[in-house]
């Protein structure tokens, strides 16, 4: 059998492409420790906690998530160590609502971190059970 017959399911040119990818220090200097998944079936929405009351819903784009926070990009200010609720609502209308801060914005303003304020092992079993397509940062 040739080398060709051996690699028919493969290519090359894309393995090639995907590990001669260069990642910049930025890429590296990750600090989170848990497993970050990237959901397109989650909608997102956040609320600031005021001195009386919430604030309206904000909508965000979830840009991936974990048991201990989440990537987020807003159209909205956000000002760091804003405690909010994330709300999040799946496909199959399950819900949660987490109690979070937010603690980095890139530096394009647009996108922020944010850490729950403890771990929600409730939501990360889910995001487990609940995963079709294995995409994880």
């Amino acid at each position: 059998m040739s080398d060709q017959e051996n690699s028919n399911d493969i290519d090359f040119d894309t393995d090639d492409e995907i590990f001669g990818m260069l990642i910049t220090d930025e890429q590296t200097n990750n600090h989170r420790s848990a497993v970050r998944y990237v959901r397109k079936d989650i909608t997102a929405s956040l609320q600031k906690h005021g001195l009386i009351k919430l604030s309206k819903k904000i909508p965000v784009e979830l840009l991936d998530i974990s048991s201990k926070g989440a990537a987020i990009q807003c159209k909205h200010k956000l000002a760091l160590n804003n405690k909010i609720i994330l709300e999040l609502v799946f496909t199959d209308n399950q819900e949660f609502s987490i109690d979070a801060k937010i603690v980095y914005q890139a530096e394009n303003k647009k996108q922020y971190g944010i850490k729950f304020d403890g771990y929600n092992h409730k939501l990360g079993d889910y995001l487990l059970a609940s995963q079709n397509d294995l995409i994880f940062k």
